[in-house]
């Protein structure tokens, strides 16, 4: 797979390359893969066909991302593709993937490994939480932080509040969205908590993951 000015992402552990570059062109694969020590991890990626360029994708249901792509003869054409994930991943959507184009949304699917999932269905209009602790040895990193909330259909809902907390402070608060991204410079092992708030008494599964910034 071909890329070209990225900004590398690495799921923790830092084992699998999990970034897109805008307006590069994408082979027939869907899977890329990175060995650190003696793992070899894959992990799910948006694809476009042959002659046309990545521009940006979505999280169309649990476990499949909707990918924009643009024929360069025609840039003004949209053109929309499909990349279902593997039985064990969950499509997470993040939006500071690539430095020339920040904010720009992106989605990747993480195994079962990697990410955190929780719900709120004990107590649906209460604050529902999740925390982690992501243990590396390469002291201070840039890392981004994602959670994508769904339906009981397996489709993206949006939700009244979604926040993550750094060591019980809060990082950043968001409203009336079905996901969250947070950058954090030179984060060192402080635990992350994840919440939503569905404002409403709609039963729904949060999905979370985290990646290095390089």
């Amino acid at each position: 797979m071909r890329f070209a000015r990225l900004c590398k992402l690495y799921l923790f552990f830092l084992v699998a390359t999990a970034t897109i570059a805008v307006g590069a062109p994408l082979d027939n694969v869907i899977k890329t893969s990175m060995v650190e020590g003696q793992a070899t991890i894959e992990t799910t990626v948006p694809q476009c066909s042959a002659g046309t360029t990545y521009v940006a994708s979505l999280c169309f249901s649990v476990g499949r991302i909707q990918v924009f792509c643009q024929n360069p003869q025609n840039p003004t054409l949209e053109i929309i593709a499909f990349t279902d994930c593997e039985p064990d991943e969950v499509c997470i959507e993040h939006e500071h993937a690539i430095n020339e184009d920040l904010n720009r949304p992106h989605a990747t699917c993480v195994s079962s490994e990697f990410y955190t999932v929780w719900d709120n269905f004990n107590n649906p209009d209460a604050d529902a939480c999740a925390q982690e602790v992501y243990k590396h040895d390469h002291g201070a990193l840039d890392v981004e932080i994602a959670m994508t909330i769904y339906a009981h259909d397996g489709k993206p809902i949006q939700v009244n509040l979604l926040r993550a907390l750094s060591n019980d402070h809060e990082l950043s608060r968001i409203f009336d969205m079905h996901n969250y991204t947070q950058v954090i410079r030179g984060y060192n092992g402080e635990t992350i908590k994840y919440c939503f708030n569905t404002g409403t008494k709609n039963k729904v599964t949060a999905y979370a993951g985290s990646w290095i910034i390089q």
